[in-house]
């Protein structure tokens, strides 16, 4: 059970680690990103079988090659392929020998009755003479037909008996010499099994044209050569199948379809081909099977742009970085533009995605730095999605670069919409460029232009919608919302000007002060001026216990010391509690939390020790709760609100002894250490002195005396001189009303203290 709740414990206490919750924000935003890009960059899928008739035109997403319509070119290359022949030296002889081995047998067998019928003492006068010779030509045709029968030549018995018998000896010369002859000019030439069936029927031919032999011996010519012809050229296989395996692998068997090629056409009929290239390119419902490398390329191409943000903002921006409502706004901007161009990427070639609105969002609500880089990853992720269009791409990375510095700088409503005009003109004129540089036609020019020029001006007014809801929601000052805030109609400043009407006029001129002061320290000027505005607000509470709307009698003058310091110090506290009721930003309520610090109540304080003595009074109970100051906005208001009121409540305003008394209050907040927390330098503060005094020196500007006060005053010009110098030394000043030790040692140990509290 302990260890239960011990880790419960552990698991509440990441849960509000502020990196833990920033990182968990950006890891749902990657998801969702994901999400979004990877089914919008999926390509459309198509229901679709062989011979159906399709109802799409279905272009090629890159170069591809058909492979069915390729392997048939292949096939039927190598089969085209004629056989790599070679001499074979051997054929001529191997033919030569079977002819003479042929005409020896029949040589032989002839003689062979001869023979018999001699040996058997047999002659043509014996009475048994035919019997004899049919028995010895008999045993002849049997012993030829043997051979005959070995050497392959195929002849009838009928044709043997011939050869045998009834040939003649010049027959037999002439049938030999003609064999010879033909077959020597037929192997003379190029015989291969192709051509074999030529050769055997020009033999034929000239066996029948021969008028020196009977038909018989035509006949067994005939099938001589027919046994015994062959090739003298024979196939090479190795060089044929070298031959076949190039023809087979030439180039021009490819069948290539071109990237933007149409694979299939609206109304052809599904052949396996076309078919099996859709389900190879992924494009069918019925086969079709989830892309894991597709997918994996556009996460990691999501947390590419997720690191390099990250890594922006932690080196250049590390406030945003830190803060969690920041990096909240980011994620957020950023799925509302994603979201958006989920359903409009497919409209003009995705043009009409207002991705500018994400930027001048972020450039008015956090800085144009930060908007940049947001628009940077905006366009290509959703270049992704929009499987890379360029005129797209172009368009975001530098029109949104432009929008974001339109922005940053407008401060009025109106002006950011006639901003959303110029926007549009300056997309119109990139556009226009883009399409003749793709030399696009009128038409695509025209279009594209009244596209990009709406979507300049609709996403202005998008920003301009989505700003109060953003700026409400998250609670960010913005120029607009400082500019609405320190409208003279704001409910709480009219509040102000009814029930304490002596605080407001003060708070107008210290606005004005603390403005002119930001705007030269480069600080936010704006922000000074409006927090400035609502600094005192919590004199509204009790109006009458402050000087300034006093009428008639003091109340403190009733009160002890310490009753009048808890009334006058809580009217920082009561004014946080108004300004909440307000809904005042945060940035105004740190104001008017610090515009005091921690500083003295002096007034009361010395009363007290003259009252009760030093040894029982303490300093701290006489103290502003603070914090001190940590921005320069609020240090300037602080400083503003103290010259202010000390300078009003001077008798003789002279610009000498005005200077000398802002000299030694800035003097007297740096070494009550006042000003150790806002970044502030000695030459910052000497810049404040001077944005005052011109400010004032305007304000109590000398003016010509009437001639009875004139001559009344004249005696008291002899003693300025003394005065000034006086009241500089009182003041801890120099004779021109710097503060004292500004120059030398003094001046730079000062310097260095300010800087050790910057960092």
């Amino acid at each position: 059970m302990k260890k239960n709740k011990k880790n419960t414990s552990k698991l509440n206490k990441l849960a509000r680690n502020n990196n833990v919750q920033r990182m968990f924000l950006v890891l749902i935003t990657v998801l969702i990103a994901f999400i979004i890009i990877e089914t919008g960059a999926q390509p459309t899928k198509y229901k679709l079988s062989v011979g159906d008739v399709s109802r799409y035109d279905i272009p090629a997403p890159r170069d591809i090659v058909n492979e069915v319509l390729t392997e048939q070119n292949r096939l039927a290359a190598m089969e085209n392929v004629e056989p790599v022949t070679k001499e074979d030296t051997k054929a001529f002889v191997e033919v030569i020998y079977k002819k003479d081995d042929f005409f020896k047998a029949v040589a032989g067998a002839r003689s062979s009755v001869e023979k018999y019928l001699k040996d058997m003492g047999i002659s043509s006068r014996d009475e048994n003479y035919a019997q004899y010779l049919k028995d010895a030509q008999n045993i002849a045709i049997n012993s030829l037909s043997g051979q005959v029968k070995k050497q392959g030549i195929i002849l009838s018995q009928d044709q043997i008996s011939y050869l045998v018998t009834k040939a003649t000896d010049s027959e037999m010369e002439i049938f030999e010499e003609l064999t010879r002859r033909l077959i020597s000019e037929s192997m003379a030439e190029e015989v291969t099994e192709s051509n074999l069936a030529i050769h055997l029927h020009r033999l034929q031919n000239s066996y029948q044209s021969e008028q020196g032999i009977s038909q018989e011996l035509k006949n067994i010519g005939e099938h001589l050569v027919r046994s015994i012809l062959k090739p003298n050229r024979i196939v090479d296989a190795d060089a044929t199948a070298k031959k076949k395996e190039e023809a087979y692998n030439d180039n021009a068997n490819i069948v290539k379809i071109k990237k933007e090629s149409r694979i299939i056409s609206f109304g052809d009929i599904v052949t396996d081909d076309k078919l099996k290239l859709l389900e190879d390119l992924n494009l069918l419902e019925k086969n079709g099977k989830y892309d894991y490398l597709f997918s994996a390329g556009i996460l990691f191409v999501i947390l590419f742009l997720t690191t390099l943000t990250a890594l922006f903002l932690r080196k250049y921006n590390k406030d945003i970085y830190n803060r969690r409502k920041d990096i909240l706004l980011i994620c957020l901007i950023i799925t509302i533009i994603l979201v958006l161009a989920r359903y409009l990427f497919t409209f003009y070639d995705g043009l009409v995605i207002p991705i500018f609105m994400g930027t001048m969002l972020v450039a008015t609500l956090l800085n144009i730095e930060t908007a940049v880089v947001i628009n940077c990853i905006l366009t290509i992720g959703i270049s992704v999605m929009s499987k890379g269009n360029l005129k797209f791409l172009y368009l975001g990375l530098i029109c949104g670069v432009i929008s974001a510095f339109m922005v940053s700088k407008a401060n009025q409503r109106s002006r950011m919409s006639m901003n959303g005009l110029l926007l549009g003109l300056i997309n119109t004129a990139f556009i226009v460029c883009l399409d003749f540089i793709y030399k696009s036609d009128s038409k695509t020019i025209l279009i594209d232009s009244a596209v990009v020029f709406l979507n300049g001006f609709v996403s202005m007014i998008l920003t301009i919608g989505f700003l109060p809801f953003l700026e409400s929601a998250f609670n960010i000052v913005t120029p607009l919302k400082l500019l609405e805030l320190s409208n003279p109609n704001h409910p709480l400043l009219k509040k102000l000007l009814i029930e304490a009407p002596g605080t407001y006029h003060h708070s107008l001129m210290v606005g004005n002060l603390a403005e002119i002061a930001a705007e030269d320290l480069g600080a936010n000027a704006l922000l000074a001026r409006t927090g400035a505005y609502f600094h005192d607000v919590g004199k509204l509470k009790r109006p009458d216990f402050f000087k300034e709307n006093q009428l008639t009698e003091n109340p403190h003058d009733r009160m002890t010391p310490n009753l009048s310091t808890l009334v006058i110090t809580s009217h920082t506290k009561d004014g946080l509690d108004i300004a909440a009721k307000y809904k005042l930003p945060q940035s105004i309520l740190d104001i008017i939390k610090q515009h005091h610090g921690t500083t003295l109540v002096a007034y009361f304080y010395h009363k007290a020790l003259k009252g009760e003595g030093e040894a029982e009074i303490k300093q701290e109970d006489y103290r502003y709760d603070g914090p001190k100051p940590q921005t320069r906005e609020a240090a300037v208001v602080m400083l503003a609100d103290s010259v202010e009121a000390a300078v009003r409540s001077m008798n003789d305003k002279t610009e000498a002894k005005i200077e000398a008394l802002i000299r030694k209050i800035i003097k007297d907040k740096l070494d009550d250490g006042q000003l150790d927390n806002c970044q502030l330098t000695l030459n910052d503060l000497d810049k404040i002195a001077n944005s005052f005094m011109r400010v004032l020196s305007g304000y109590f500007h000398a003016r010509e005396q009437y001639p009875e006060i004139k001559d009344a005053l004249m005696g008291a010009n002899n003693v300025n001189n003394k005065e000034i110098n006086e009241l500089s030394e009182a003041a801890g000043t120099d004779a021109i009303g710097r503060p004292a030790g500004a120059d030398g040692e003094n001046r730079g140990k000062g310097e260095a203290r300010v800087d050790n509290n910057r960092k």
